[in-house]
């Protein structure tokens, strides 16, 4: 048997893990009907998509520099997603994304433990906007990260030769949850979002 990532064989050919990439484009097409639905949420929809290419490039023909745009389209969504609506917001689109593509580009070790301490600032930004259409989606993504975890490499779920891989249920499943997000009801400001300005 040959070597395994995220539980998936890697295989020769243009998709080294075919599950795993393919489901990589559930991304894309959140981002897609993200962007084209919701204006106020546009670049959630675009960092969805950039995170569905990086992913697909580090799981399917795996060029070099796949795994620096995996990690850097990951964390760039997550930066979007925490600070949609806020005063910071502008700021976590393209600014972010090349100081992000600086910054892993330089220490590349750090990709996991920031995605992780991102993934905490996301989440806490989500519950502070008080939006009650956000516990369903918060509450999927969830589940699939702990089943995901459980069909890591060595977990009680993992079998490298399955076409059904836990790695590709995060993926879609997670996809589905910030596009759930990104569509529901965020028509009310954030605390701290700026007041609209007073009629005349």
């Amino acid at each position: 048997m040959g070597a395994a990532a995220d539980c998936e064989l890697i295989r020769a050919g243009f998709l080294g893990q075919p599950v795993n990439a393919i489901t990589s484009l559930g991304f894309v097409l959140g981002g897609v009907v993200v962007a084209s639905r919701r204006q106020n949420r546009r670049w959630v929809g675009i960092a969805l998509a950039a995170t569905g290419v990086g992913s697909f490039l580090f799981h399917g023909p795996m060029p070099p520099g796949n795994e620096w745009a995996h990690d850097v389209t990951i964390a760039w969504l997550l930066v979007v997603v925490a600070a949609a609506g806020t005063r910071a917001e502008s700021y976590s689109h393209l600014p972010a994304l090349a100081v992000l593509g600086v910054g892993f580009a330089l220490a590349p070790a750090w990709g996991d433990p920031i995605a992780v301490a991102l993934t905490v600032v996301a989440i806490v930004s989500v519950l502070r906007s008080r939006d009650r259409h956000a516990l369903l989606p918060l509450s999927l993504l969830a589940l699939v990260a702990i089943y995901g975890r459980l069909g890591a490499t060595g977990g009680p779920f993992c079998d490298p030769e399955s076409v059904f891989q836990p790695h590709g249920v995060w993926h879609l499943g997670s996809a589905l949850a910030v596009t759930w997000w990104a569509l529901s009801d965020v028509s009310r400001p954030r605390a701290d979002s700026p007041s609209p300005a007073p009629s005349r």
